[in-house]
C-alpha cells in the first residue's frame, strides 16, 4: 500500500498533519486503505457475464456437433473467469455504484471511530480516508465540526485530492487537503477549535 506514496511524501504528509493539529487543536486521522470491502459478489459477476459473452463469440465462429459442448465449455470458462475476477482490474469493471458508494461509507465510519474518535478523549476529530481499489475519496468530521463545515465544503477537500491525484501527486493531494480543512476550522471557529493539547493519535497515515 505503501508505493502509492513515495517516502518523502509520506514525510510531508506527517509534518503536515502535526502542524494542523498543533495550529487548529484538532485531531486528524489519515486512512489509506486498500479496499473497502472485498466483494466477492463483483468477481462472480465479471466470471458469469464474461463467460457468457466468451461464449457467445465462440459459438458464432465455431459450430458444436454435441449439444453438451456448450454447458461444458459455459462452465469451464466461468471458472476460469471468475478467478480473472478476483484481479483488481477485473473486479472493478463488476462493481456498481451504489455497492461502492455503500462500503466506502460503511468502512469509513468503522475507521473513524475504532482509529478515531473511540481513541480520543475529549477532543474533536476529523478523518480523510482514500479507498484505493474503488479510487474514492471520503472526508468524515464529528459533530462539533459538523456544526459549522457544510457537506459542500467537504466536499471541496476531496475535489483538491481527486485533482492531484490524477496527476499523480499524492503527496501534494494530502497536503494541500489539509490545508484547505485548516483554513476552514480556523475561518469558521475564529482560531482553534479546541485548547487541549492534540496527538493522541499517532501523526502518521494508516495504511490498511
Amino acid at each position: 500500500m505503501r508505493e502509492i506514496l513515495i517516502q518523502e511524501d509520506v514525510k510531508l504528509v506527517k509534518e503536515r498533519l502535526k502542524l494542523f493539529e498543533a495550529k487548529t487543536g484538532c485531531e486528524l486521522l489519515l486512512v489509506v486503505a486498500r479496499a473497502s470491502d472485498p466483494y466477492p459478489g463483483a468477481a462472480y459477476r465479471f466470471g458469469i457475464i464474461s463467460a457468457f459473452l466468451l461464449n457467445l463469440v465462440v459459438s458464432y465462429y465455431f459450430e458444436f456437433h454435441h449439444s453438451f459442448i456448450w454447458p461444458l465449455l459455459f462452465i469451464l470458462t466461468t471458472v476460469l473467469m471468475i478467478w480473472v475476477g478476483h484481479f483488481t482490474w477485473a473486479k472493478r469493471l463488476a462493481l456498481s455504484s451504489w455497492e461502492v458508494d455503500r462500503e466506502c461509507m460503511e468502512k469509513s465510519i468503522e475507521y473513524f471511530h475504532t482509529l478515531g474518535t473511540s481513541k480520543v478523549s475529549h477532543k474533536v476529530t476529523a478523518m480523510i480516508m482514500v479507498s484505493v481499489l474503488e479510487k474514492k475519496i471520503l472526508v468524515l468530521v464529528d459533530e462539533l465540526l459538523k456544526s459549522k463545515i457544510t457537506q459542500e465544503e467537504l466536499g471541496e477537500l476531496v475535489t483538491i485530492m481527486k485533482t492531484h491525484f490524477r496527476k499523480g501527486n499524492m503527496g501534494l493531494g494530502f497536503t494541500q487537503s489539509i490545508q484547505s480543512l485548516e483554513e476552514k476550522i480556523l475561518k469558521d471557529f475564529g482560531g482553534k477549535v479546541s485548547t487541549n493539547e492534540p496527538s493522541e493519535l499517532m501523526d502518521t497515515i494508516h495504511f490498511l
